[in-house]
């Protein structure tokens, strides 16, 4: 059963990651919605993106 703990290990820590991505979209998207709400334009959604998340100009379009 011991052999078998490391592969638990990375399966957990592959679940726990995609987890934390998931979550993290979610959370870019309420954003961009309420930002529209707001009437916030994609230009300046986009720039807060990148600026919030690191994120490059292609990674944060994805969420317009």
């Amino acid at each position: 059963m011991e052999m078998m703990e490391p592969e638990f290990r990375l399966r957990d820590e592959r679940i726990r990651k995609e987890s934390m991505e998931k979550g993290i979209e979610k959370g870019i998207q309420g954003m961009v919605d309420a930002l529209r709400e707001f009437g916030i334009g994609d230009a300046e959604i986009k720039t807060a993106i990148i600026k919030n998340y690191g994120f490059s100009e292609t990674q944060a379009k994805k969420y317009l």
